[in-house]
């Protein structure tokens, strides 16, 4: 299903692809099937749900081709999120929960605080990829109350953890706390149900500016840090906290807005780090 008051609109492969790749677009009023393409144009006046995916091998794709939509979420697997304008939605401008889904070549900006954490990306689930969005103006409201305002989350309060996640190329610009906000199962508070392991944070442009830290990660294991340009500030440029045992921090270029590279919020994280020195 996708609830939508759409403009429908077809394009051909999508940018890189070559003509005749792919299946023709289909009009979003119509049931996809897996490996189908469902193509929007112009504007929507409310938020796209899409509870319909395809398989890990033929996922669904959701083209935007610029498309203006209040918000995007998805809760299905092997989703296909590319190309759309995210303004003006309600606490998260694109949020997705279930396996192997792509959110790619989205802008965000303008979220709105309703009495929730305000944030760019929130995901949820194995298989995640987080790939060449680009969030600016990122609050839309001038009342935050005392949201934590983040370009990306996670958590696992009342679900399992995310496994095997690509979060690569995103610029995050102009964001009053954390660039990335990850908490796994064992953090306080967690749903103790799965585990979060097997991440790569690379390439990504974050101009963040919380006091402690750019990048908190809690209860990840296995993740490698890699190839980002923190341009914000901070007291360190990444937090490592309770269990984020295995992690890789390397080649990132960090500005002088920040104290330190990386921090260790718990002596837990000495298990397996390798990167420049950390202070506790």
């Amino acid at each position: 299903m996708i609830a939508v008051g759409a403009l429908a609109a077809c394009t051909s492969a999508p940018p890189g692809g070559a003509p005749g790749s792919e299946r023709p677009c289909l009009d979003p009023d119509r049931q996809p099937a897996p490996g189908d393409v469902v193509c929007f144009s112009g504007e929507l006046n409310e938020p796209l749900e899409i509870d319909t995916g395809g398989t890990p091998d033929a996922p669904v794709t959701y083209r935007g081709n610029g498309t203006v939509v209040p918000g995007i979420q998805v809760r299905a697997d092997n989703v296909i999120v590319d190309g759309f304008v995210s303004r003006g939605a309600s606490s998260t401008g694109i949020w997705v929960q279930g396996e192997n889904i792509t959110v790619q070549n989205n802008e965000i900006t303008q979220v709105r605080f309703v009495g929730e954490d305000l944030d760019a990306m929130r995901f949820f689930g194995d298989g995640t990829k987080i790939l060449n969005n680009r969030v600016y103006d990122l609050e839309g409201t001038t009342d935050i109350g005392d949201s934590h305002i983040d370009c990306i989350q996670t958590f696992a309060t009342s679900g399992p953890g995310s496994s095997d996640v690509l979060i690569q190329g995103n610029r995050c610009e102009g964001i009053r706390a954390q660039c990335l906000m990850a908490e796994g199962p064992d953090v306080e508070d967690g749903s103790g149900e799965g585990v979060s392991e097997n991440w790569v944070f690379d390439g990504n442009y974050c101009d963040s500016h919380a006091e402690a830290q750019s990048v908190s990660v809690q209860d990840v294991q296995n993740v490698t840090i890699s190839n980002n340009d923190m341009v914000g500030e901070g007291n360190k440029a990444f937090a490592l906290g309770q269990g984020s045992t295995g992690v890789v921090v390397k080649d990132n270029r960090i500005g002088q807005g920040y104290g330190r590279e990386v921090g260790f919020d718990d002596d837990t994280v000495e298990e397996g780090y390798q990167g420049p020195p950390a202070e506790e």
